[in-house]
């Protein structure tokens, strides 16, 4: 009912096909709504309408959606899709939705922001003096009406934050942020391995084949912290996680070599790791 009250129709109402109906007598209630004794059909053409262009947030779809409605005071009547209209109402709508779950809508929690998010992180816990900017939710929120005109949906917000964040940071800033924080590390073998870094800001994953690291004396560092290596037997399963590359050779490289040695004969494994060549190979040459 106009009002927003449920209404039903009595078992002896003689009005059951009109979509629309007037309540000539309204008696009482049943299950909470008005039971309507006696009623009249009513056609929409001799109702006073009005037409109305509104606009939500399809949360399934991820983009602003524009519903036109037909109602009758408060009753709507009809509801169809309707073009965007080209105006910031669409921005105004987005930005509302976006700060409400702002991992998802600027893509923080996807790469490549996601691993410049943990790698801005990484640098200002461990050299705050650089100054790296702050990727807080606080900094991003303030960030999102410069991110959202001309975009229509969260996917629109993620391409645009994709492009524009990161050109935000100063040539000298990604200069330092490479250097400090550097997505890949070179390993003895020449391979360029990806570093993991952890949302929480501690020490990065290098998760790396033993065979290339022979020659290597210590672990690697970033930002002045050792990461944490994952030696990797050759089914690519860490054989041991240490941060103490020096101390790895000299106390439980013997033990590691005599059981691969046995499970993995066509593998390189020297008695003296410091002094063999590192190699990306998975197995001796014939």
């Amino acid at each position: 009912m106009v009002g927003g009250r449920g209404v039903r129709l009595a078992p002896e109402s003689q009005v059951r096909e009109a979509e629309l109906f007037t309540c000539v007598e309204v008696a009482g209630e049943q299950d909470g709504e008005a039971l309507v004794r006696q009623a009249s059909a009513v056609e929409t053409s001799w109702l006073e309408t009005r037409e109305v262009v509104e606009l939500r947030f399809d949360r399934e779809r991820e983009r602003v959606q524009a519903v036109r409605r037909t109602t009758h005071h408060d009753l709507v009547l009809a509801e169809h899709s309707a073009r965007l209209p080209d105006d910031g109402r669409v921005e105004a709508v987005l930005l509302e939705e976006a700060a409400t779950a702002l991992d998802r809508a600027l893509g923080l929690d996807r790469d490549p922001l996601r691993d410049l998010g943990v790698r801005l992180r990484f640098v200002r816990a461990h050299r705050p003096e650089l100054l790296l900017p702050d990727w807080s939710e606080e900094t991003l929120q303030e960030a999102l009406p410069r991110l959202v005109p001309g975009c229509r949906s969260f996917a629109d917000l993620r391409a645009r934050a994709a492009s524009d964040l990161p050109a935000e940071l100063s040539w000298a800033q990604r200069e330092a942020l490479d250097r400090e924080a550097p997505e890949r590390l070179l390993v003895p073998s020449g391979s360029r391995i990806r570093l993991d870094y952890p949302d929480d800001g501690g020490a990065p994953v290098l998760a790396v084949r033993i065979q290339e690291l022979f020659g290597l004396h210590d672990t690697p560092r970033v930002a002045g912290v050792p990461v944490v290596l994952h030696l990797l037997a050759p089914n690519m399963r860490a054989q041991q996680v240490t941060t103490d590359l020096a101390g790895f050779w000299a106390r439980t490289w013997p033990q590691v070599r005599k059981e691969l040695r046995g499970r993995y004969p066509k593998h390189a494994w020297p008695e003296d790791p410091l002094t063999a060549a590192p190699t990306r190979r998975t197995s001796r040459r014939r």
